[in-house]
């Protein structure tokens, strides 16, 4: 037997005394089924949830629930993503849209037009043409 072939053979073969798999065998699918079961239920409890801040709360919740089921499914790099955006950021962009709207709507104020006047006055969006937009006069030939 040559060097060569002594060392291919030594690189494609296992060795006995690793295991297969990490997750693997009746405890992990327990585990992994187990995250799941948790996953569904966070995700029901989102959508049951009707007030809207709390709803927010709870679904940063079920984005730290997803995290773990991916860290789980070792899938390290997809968890770190998942806690970042669904635990953190996402909650986060909602409740700020919940505080800017409950701000004009507490006040009863319409937010500003985007050309300065206000709403109700001037030419809006319109620009000061008439119906659709067409100028308003009759059409030249």
């Amino acid at each position: 037997m040559t060097i060569a072939t002594a060392l291919t053979s030594a690189i494609t073969t296992a060795p006995a005394h690793v295991a297969a798999d990490a997750l693997s065998g009746p405890l992990a699918d327990a585990l992994i089924s187990a995250a799941l079961a948790l996953a569904a239920l966070m995700a029901t409890a989102v959508v049951l949830t009707r007030d809207t801040v709390r709803q927010a709360i709870v679904l940063s919740g079920y984005g730290m629930v997803l995290g773990l089921l991916f860290l789980i499914l070792q899938a390290p790099d997809v968890a770190m993503s998942q806690i970042g955006v669904g635990t953190v950021l996402l909650p986060l962009l909602v409740v700020l849209a919940l505080h800017a709207t409950r701000r004009y709507r507490d006040t009863g104020d319409e937010p500003p037009a985007r050309d300065g006047t206000e709403r109700g006055q001037g030419a809006g969006r319109s620009g000061g043409r008439g119906a659709g937009g067409r100028g308003g006069g009759q059409a030249s030939r």
